[in-house]
């Protein structure tokens, strides 16, 4: 054989087993688990502000049940539908252990050991705190329990069939956790920022696989509905002669610095999200993103 054939045949060989490697390792991390148990009347605000609510709950003839399956959300790749997350046992995680839910949230894993579509922000929530993971489980199971089964995905080939998220995620996306120092206004931002509020999934530009690319918070000119979200760096905000009270008074009631008011799904963004926040929390985003060059 010749030489050349027998390197070619290597590499191939070592291509393979690279790809088999990826499609059969675990999802996720190994991680310590979480013994401490979680405050359900922060949990409550942090539902609202980490877009829980928001996502998962779905109004039908004026009535919202709360936590039990969301609305359509379109994308390139096919139709997403939040599930039921009430403590119901039957069609929510009324039956969830911590560590389940752990590892759902942070390194978006399924019970049964299988990848989440990063439609559910993971990558952003990967970055949460102990503390904040226990007291959304803690407010979860202390909610009311809606026996009610949510919409499945509506996908296209070959998006529809789960187990590509793994070279998926080898190629680009990380679930290890990223330590965020929130002992300043800055860093307290950041985490609200990059974590709670997960403000890049929308405001991050992607590129054809879905995938986040540069610049950090530099926009996304498609995102669900049809509408674009504009980038929200320091630059991009000086540029539309924002300051950091005229943001932190819109992430209030969503008053733009010319006395308008803010449309399409930011509305629910503010409604649902950063409306229900402190006001120090407001300002502490308004910092951190006027620090972004």
């Amino acid at each position: 054989m010749k030489p050349w054939l027998k390197v070619f045949l290597v590499v191939d060989l070592l291509a393979v087993m690279a790809l088999l490697a990826v499609f059969f390792a675990p999802v996720g991390e190994q991680r310590a688990q979480i013994t401490a148990l979680g405050n359900a009347e922060r949990g409550q605000l942090l539902l609202q502000t980490a877009g829980c609510f928001a996502c998962h709950t779905q109004v039908d003839n004026d009535e919202a049940f709360d936590f039990a399956g969301g609305p359509k959300l379109e994308t390139p790749f096919g139709d997403f539908y939040a599930p039921n997350i009430t403590s119901s046992k039957s069609h929510g995680i009324g039956s969830w252990t911590i560590t389940e839910f752990e590892a759902a949230l942070r390194q978006g894993r399924t019970r049964d050991g299988q990848p989440y579509y990063p439609a559910f922000p993971f990558l952003s929530y990967r970055s949460l705190t102990d503390s904040d993971v226990t007291d959304l489980f803690a407010a979860l199971q202390a909610s009311t329990p809606v026996d009610r089964k949510g919409s499945s995905h509506d996908l296209s080939f070959p998006f529809n069939i789960r187990i590509g998220l793994k070279p998926w995620r080898w190629l680009f996306a990380s679930t290890t956790q990223v330590a965020i120092d929130q002992s300043t206004p800055e860093g307290r931002g950041r985490y609200l920022v990059d974590a709670v509020a997960h403000c890049g999934e929308c405001h991050n530009p992607r590129n054809s696989l879905g995938a986040f690319v540069p610049p950090y918070l530099g926009g996304n000119r498609d995102i669900p509905g049809g509408v674009a979200a504009p980038p929200i760096h320091a630059d991009a905000l000086a540029r539309m002669d924002w300051t950091e009270d005229d943001l932190s008074y819109f992430l209030a009631d969503g008053m733009l610095p010319d006395g308008d008011y803010v449309g399409g799904s930011m509305v629910e963004v503010i409604d649902y999200g950063t409306s229900k926040m402190s006001e120090a929390d407001r300002q502490a985003i308004a910092a951190y993103l006027f620090s972004l060059q």
